[in-house]
């Protein structure tokens, strides 16, 4: 054996567990579990299986509503549905009120509806790409079907990245920080 042939196979050797390492491909992973992450707007997600290739979706969110004057809102749910062997689309709802009284008045609801396609970057990292944010102020309307009385989506649409919540914890081995006292507001 010559010395090219013996190099070329070390460097073989070399390789080969890397990109094995590597082999794990979006077709081969999972929704199913806790995301974090959003754009600007931060949420955190849980998808659970329901039958097939469809799973169920609820995110809430992580900021306060009131800024845009909702008095109270739900969280979003809604289904995704695989379509490639990469690619899902999802449809979510959430619905909001502007009053305070109890039961709110019928003119003071608003439900939203948003569809995304949702790819994985990899097996920790979603990508949701917004292609519809309507708001219905007319509850007779059915979110989708429908033309939303309002058109949140902004040009060029909306990009949100999703990280998996781990299931292990190299952490939790570690020495804690001091106590302190909470976070102070800002």
């Amino acid at each position: 054996m010559n010395k090219a042939t013996l190099l070329i196979i070390c460097c073989a050797l070399l390789v080969i567990p890397s990109l094995a390492q590597n082999l794990q491909t979006p077709k081969t992973c999972s929704l199913a579990g806790t995301w974090y992450g959003g754009s600007d707007y931060k949420y955190i997600s849980t998808i659970t299986p329901i039958t097939g290739q469809t799973f169920a979706i609820t995110s809430d969110p992580v900021f306060d509503n009131a800024s845009f004057g909702y008095k109270a809102w739900t969280s979003w749910s809604g289904e995704l549905v695989k379509i490639t062997a990469t690619r899902y689309v999802t449809q979510v709802i959430g619905m909001f009120t502007t009053s305070s009284e109890l039961p709110p008045p019928v003119n003071s609801y608003e439900l939203d509806g948003a569809r995304a396609w949702v790819e994985f970057i990899d097996c920790d990292n979603l990508q949701f790409s917004y292609d519809f944010f309507g708001a219905y102020f007319d509850l007779s309307k059915v979110p989708f079907v429908d033309a939303p009385d309002l058109n949140y989506l902004p040009p060029g649409g909306i990009v949100e990245t999703y990280h998996r919540m781990t299931t292990t914890c190299p952490a939790c081995s570690l020495p804690a920080a001091p106590t302190r006292q909470l976070r102070p507001k800002r």
